[in-house]
């Protein structure tokens, strides 16, 4: 019969794994939504921005822009 895990040794085995394997996880998962992929020869190039998430990102801004303008600055007159 197989032998029981703990919650415990599975959180260490679960921790240790993602350690080993640093190209999974929810913070590079953002970021390859973010940026372009890496590139395997040229490792000291920084990633470059997509340029849909720099339009989502100025819609976003612009938005919060007008809301702030609408709702506190033309609110008080």
């Amino acid at each position: 019969m197989a032998e029981r895990t703990t919650p415990e040794e599975a959180r260490t085995w679960f921790a240790a794994h993602m350690k080993r394997c640093p190209d999974h996880g929810f913070g590079n998962a953002i970021l390859n939504l973010m940026l372009y992929p890496r590139n395997p020869f040229s490792v000291k190039r920084r990633r470059e921005f997509k340029p849909g998430f720099l339009f989502a990102v100025a819609w976003l801004g612009g938005a919060v822009a007008l809301f702030v303008v609408f709702n506190c600055i033309l609110g008080r007159t």
